[in-house]
């Protein structure tokens, strides 16, 4: 008896939205980071233009910035009891 060959499963709609999804979810928040750092050194150079201390506001906002994410880190990951 004649059997036909086993085709192979197409990869459907879900599955291609599901791994669009998993990309996304790497690339994007490096690429956040990146414009919102453009963004600063923008918005510092025209404050810099206005008046130099002004330029430390965005300066103070990327340093704030850092210690959350830090701290926000420490949440995520504790320190194993030694």
């Amino acid at each position: 008896m004649y059997e036909p060959p086993q085709q192979e499963e197409r990869i459907g709609c879900r599955d291609t939205l599901v791994l669009t999804r998993a990309v996304f979810a790497v690339v994007l928040p490096p690429l956040l980071a990146l414009l919102g750092v453009l963004t600063a050194v923008v918005v510092a150079m025209i404050l810099f233009a206005r008046h130099p201390a002004l330029a430390l506001l965005p300066a103070g906002g990327l340093a704030i910035g850092v210690y959350l994410f830090a701290k926000w880190e420490q949440g995520r990951f504790r320190r194993p009891d030694v």
